[in-house]
């Protein structure tokens, strides 16, 4: 088990989060540059030191700002940390660099199981300078792996990398946290990787640790506006009348038409349309609200007028916490002309 629950004051905002990570699983934290995300995991690898604050992996305590303080070097911390730069040792072949961890017989079984494992036993003789990108960061991960650490630790190590081989790694990386039961945190700032990976998801703004559950929990019920913007909602409707309640959409959460047993209907005037994949994706003026939708289909043109269905939408107070559905009278008609703008 990763226990973490620390602060660590920087000249913005003052990071403070408590983690916990259960062998075997895969958290994910989220969030916007300069959020606090890499902070954390330098915290918990030990190369910053917290003001105040506790880490401990699999009942060792390596951090700790109470009497008895405590504060183990990194490298005797059994962490593994992953950045963008594989960090490989440029005079050494790849199976030099894999067998580099103490104890490691470059020779040995373990070390040929991992290469086959990662997909680059080809390689084993080759010089980093001769690697692709993805072969570079297969062999860093290797050398992790049979460093035996107790948690792994990935900050953005894909970045850069195409989204096929992103994919394929975080993948693979997801396959082997499984079968060796340790835990693992990937710092991502694009959702669909850290969906991809993640067991659990963790959204982090300004140091703070906002929302943590399941990815789809999170994404679908945000606790919070400021959640609901950074996990992809990209319009905010507000209720007419009393209620003073918003409600999210979310672009891939849009049917075309009008579904009222399905969420909120809204028609609004179209101010864009563009290609978006297969599909298409248009820019609905409703009042004073701007929404945007992607729809399988091209089915109005600029200037005209579309009926979409916010499929089970969120909704949000005036203090932006999450709330349940105002009364259905207070829900706007969404025309533009309709008053439901504020």
């Amino acid at each position: 088990m990763l226990d973490a629950d620390v602060e660590v004051d920087r000249r913005e905002f003052t990071v403070r989060a408590a983690l916990r990570v259960a062998p075997g699983e895969r958290l994910a934290l989220f969030g916007p540059s300069g959020a606090g995300k890499t902070t954390l995991l330098e915290v918990i690898a030990g190369l910053v030191r917290p003001q105040r604050g506790r880490v401990e992996l699999g009942g060792r305590v390596l951090t700790s700002t109470s009497p008895p303080a405590r504060s183990v070097p990194p490298w005797q911390r059994r962490v593994g940390l992953l950045r963008q730069n594989p960090g490989l040792f440029p005079h050494l072949s790849v199976r030099e660099n894999l067998g580099y961890a103490p104890g490691v017989d470059p020779s040995g079984r373990e070390l040929a199981q991992v290469a086959e494992a990662l997909g680059i036993s080809a390689v084993l003789s080759a010089m980093p300078a001769a690697l692709s990108g993805g072969q570079a960061h297969r062999v860093a991960l290797g050398r992790l792996l049979l460093a035996h650490c107790d948690a792994l630790l990935l900050d953005e190590p894909y970045a850069g990398l195409d989204a096929s081989l992103r994919r394929t790694l975080t993948d693979l990386v997801a396959e082997l946290v499984d079968a060796r039961a340790v835990p693992a945190v990937l710092v991502a700032h694009e959702l669909a990787e850290a969906q991809a990976f993640a067991d659990r998801l963790a959204v982090i703004d300004r140091g703070c640790l906002l929302q943590a559950g399941a990815p789809d929990e999170v994404v679908l019920r945000p606790a919070s506006r400021r959640v609901a913007e950074l996990v992809g909602y990209l319009g905010f409707v507000p209720a007419a009348g009393p209620a003073d309640a918003t409600a999210g959409v979310h672009p891939e959460r849009v049917a075309a038409g009008a579904h009222p047993d399905r969420g909120l209907v809204l028609t609004g005037m179209v101010t864009g349309c563009r290609p978006s994949g297969a599909g298409w994706e248009a820019d609905l003026a409703i009042g004073a609200a701007t929404v945007t939708c992607r729809l399988a289909e091209r089915l109005a043109t600029v200037g005209g007028e579309l009926a979409i269905t916010a499929v089970d939408p969120p909704w949000f107070g005036p203090d932006g916490r999450a709330i349940g559905r105002p009364d259905a009278a207070s829900v706007p008609r969404g025309r533009p002309d309709a008053g439901a703008g504020g």
